[in-house]
């Protein structure tokens, strides 16, 4: 039997002003054609924290890059500073950011990635296998 290819997608990520709502909007209507329809609010929830703390932090042009596949979606930003995002106690200014990856994800984590990083997040999708 032949396993299929998960499915992929990409997005650059522009300014957090508006580039935010454009990768957001990508995200929901690329994991809603793919039937993942149950965690498009999580997702985008978690895609929006990781893409915010690449074009804050990054460097370069982040990019985001949706897959799915073996009953769970795969998001990941890319960008280019290898330094690894650091987790902050979460207060008033912030630092919720990676704590909410962690709890709503069922792993995450990062990696280098050409002359930067890329951080990952997974999250359950029954519905993703039959996306494939």
């Amino acid at each position: 039997m032949d396993t299929p290819a998960p499915l992929t997608a990409e997005c650059a990520l522009t300014d957090p002003a508006g580039g935010l709502a454009v990768v957001r909007r990508f995200a929901r209507l690329t994991l809603t054609a793919w039937a993942c329809d149950s965690v498009v609010d999580d997702a985008l929830l978690l895609l929006t924290e990781l893409a915010t703390n690449a074009l804050q932090h990054g460097a370069g042009r982040p990019v985001l890059r949706l897959s799915v596949g073996a009953g769970h979606v795969r998001i990941e930003v890319f960008d280019d500073d290898p330094a690894p995002p650091v987790r902050r106690s979460p207060g008033a200014d912030g630092g919720w950011g990676l704590a909410l990856v962690e709890r709503l994800s069922l792993a995450w984590g990062t990696a280098r990635h050409g002359l930067g990083k890329v951080v990952w997040c997974a999250l359950s999708a029954p519905s993703a296998e039959l996306a494939g």
